[in-house]
């Protein structure tokens, strides 16, 4: 949802004099009636014309073009710290980058401090309130630069901090924290983390059969590596390079279950998996059909 939208929806939704969730949930469908009619007088903000110059940033023709865009977005309205994240993504210099995003996520923090939504209610909820959103997207993005850059303990705190601001993590920082938790083979906490979120995915599932396989439990280590494979059926026929690609999920994105949710982990997860080189034979040897 933009921010305009999310403004007017608001604007809405505060002059209804809904008595429940029932009656609200009728006033939105009102709105979005309405909405569809173009039946809604609205005046930007300042807030909104900076999402509007992101836009263009987003298409523009070339790099130079978009970060001017994105900086004039910022510059009008510091509210817009998804103008910051735009800029953070586009730079190549890793210390250019890291003042770009520390700086940002330092503003944005006293700037919400300051409009009190670190307050308990909050907390846990950060993704689901429009205004604390973009604030979760800079930590998880400097969760993945610390990866970057091999420093995979600060990656693990920033991760428990998104986790503790967001429950629902619809980021998936969970995810990356499994994977550090293998890297740096914390079972405890590992075990912990899945217990909450307990998933039969390959982005859950294949850090703990990593964690064993590492230290030396053969047992576990079989019992994660066939939980995979019931889980995700092409991530052994990768191994032994008869999986076919499936080109109905688009770029960038991944389907759980098949070969896209493979091939993004092996890309995506790099740093962990590139600290077992051999682990391919094992994986080959151990999935074989059982008599």
């Amino acid at each position: 949802m933009n921010n305009k939208l999310n403004n007017m929806i608001n604007d809405f939704l505060a002059n209804t004099d809904a008595k429940d969730e029932k009656e609200l949930n009728e006033k939105f469908q009102e709105f979005i009636q309405k909405y569809n009619a173009g039946e809604i007088e609205y005046e930007n903000t300042t807030l909104d014309d900076a999402y509007e110059l992101l836009e263009k940033a987003e298409k523009a023709k070339s790099k130079a073009q978009a970060i001017k865009y994105a900086q004039k977005a910022y510059d009008m309205c510091p509210d817009c710290f998804d103008a910051v994240l735009f800029q953070v993504h586009l730079e190549d210099n890793p210390l250019k980058r890291w003042k770009i995003l520390e700086e940002g996520l330092e503003f944005e923090k006293a700037k919400l401090e300051k409009e009190e939504q670190f307050k308990k209610d909050n907390i846990g909820h950060f993704y689901g309130i429009f205004e604390t959103r973009p604030y979760i997207r800079g930590l998880f993005a400097k969760a993945d630069y610390l990866i970057l850059d091999g420093k995979i303990k600060q990656a693990r705190d920033v991760c428990k901090e998104i986790l503790k601001l967001n429950e629902n993590d619809n980021t998936g920082a969970r995810y990356l924290l499994m994977a550090i938790y293998a890297y740096l083979e914390e079972e405890n906490d590992m075990l912990k983390l899945y217990k909450k979120y307990s998933e039969e995915s390959l982005e859950m599932l294949f850090p703990l059969f990593i964690l064993y396989y590492k230290q030396g439990n053969d047992k576990k280590a079989k019992e994660y590596l066939d939980r995979i494979n019931k889980a995700n059926p092409d991530f052994i026929k990768f191994f032994k390079g008869t999986m076919k690609e499936n080109k109905n999920v688009p770029e960038g994105y991944y389907s759980k279950g098949d070969s896209s949710e493979v091939i993004m982990y092996f890309r995506q997860y790099d740093f962990l998996v590139e600290t077992i080189p051999t682990i391919d034979y094992y994986i080959l040897e151990n999935s074989k059909k059982k008599k």
